[in-house]
């Protein structure tokens, strides 16, 4: 009950902040961030424990529920969540730095060259959104093997570690998909701006493509391409528990397959569940999206005040 409480609980404090400050415009524009953060999370912690109750209940008959194990090393669920949501982050980052650097500045060099050779680029970006994550990752192991049969020297990272080798191949599977998705969305973003009239009007007069692409084309297009952006992490942290799963990764997603009674065993037997560490891991996982996407929010109304003015009306 101790998880149905603090959902209540956030519940509360968003109608208290709602109550408060909703017929206050000034204070309001910027708390309602605050109270869409926290009715989220409310929503996502309670929404978990249904599911993990249910999934207790129909486990099968009781003779055969295993009772759950307490959170590894003898770390408290807190402690657990924390370092699982540590190395997930490091996960994160170094693939949202490759994937984002990828698909925006291959966006950007086809806007900038604007090169028949580089439409090409816009086929390989299809056929890598259309592949399954897990067909990804199976790719690489197989990369990895045929690097150690050439070479005779493990590249892999080892199992259940964490080193470069490991972050590496793991981030490579994780920004595949959404540094082709954030390519194709820049790519028409950028389209839409290059046929707009203050483009041909600054072309017209004489201004140097680069400078005419910076201030005219890539900065209308900011907070276009900052939700795409959005969207692309967004497919990260659903992919996180398949790509940490497949290799060993011990963050946030490994964590809740294992807590979810799942294991790397065979003959298909089930691991002890341990549904707090199994609602933790969740609220940890929504709570990095949720606040990145409130951030971006944020960021998306101060590059485009016609955003931020239609914010301030709707609320």
């Amino acid at each position: 009950m101790t998880w149905l409480n603090l959902s209540l609980l956030t519940l509360i404090l968003t109608l208290l902040l709602v109550l408060a400050f909703s017929r206050t415009p000034r204070l309001w524009a910027g708390l309602r961030y605050a109270a869409t953060l926290t009715f989220q999370l409310s929503g996502v912690i309670f929404l978990t424990w249904i599911l993990v109750t249910l999934a207790q209940r129909n486990v099968g008959p009781a003779g055969e529920i295993v009772a759950p194990s307490p959170p590894p090393a003898g770390l408290s669920v807190a402690s657990t969540a924390l370092l699982g949501a540590g190395r997930s982050l490091t996960l994160l980052v170094v693939a949202t730095l490759w994937g984002s650097a990828a698909g925006l500045g291959l966006a950007f060099l086809l806007a900038a060259r604007r090169s028949r050779r580089l439409v090409l680029v816009l086929a390989l970006a299809t056929l890598l959104w259309v592949i399954p994550t897990f067909l990804v990752a199976v790719v690489i192991q197989e990369v990895q093997a045929q690097i150690y049969n050439v070479t005779g020297q493990p590249v892999s990272g080892g199992f259940g570690v964490v080193n470069g080798f490991q972050v590496f191949w793991a981030a490579v599977v994780l920004g595949v998909r959404p540094a082709a998705y954030v390519f194709r969305q820049a790519r028409v973003s950028l389209d839409l701006e290059l046929m707009s009239d203050h483009v041909r009007t600054a072309r017209a007069k004489g201004l140097e493509w680069p400078s005419v692409l910076v201030r005219h084309v890539v900065r209308p297009a900011a907070a276009t391409l900052l939700s795409a952006w959005m969207s692309s992490f967004r497919l990260m942290i659903g992919s996180l528990p398949l790509v940490e799963f497949f290799f060993g990764y011990p963050g946030l997603g490994e964590m809740l397959i294992l807590a979810l009674g799942l294991t790397f065993g065979i003959q298909g037997r089930a691991g002890q569940a341990q549904p707090d560490l199994a609602i933790a891991l969740v609220v940890a996982m929504a709570a990095i999206l949720l606040v990145l996407e409130t951030l971006t929010g944020l960021l998306q109304g101060w590059l485009d005040p016609r955003l931020r003015e239609l914010r301030r009306e709707a609320a």
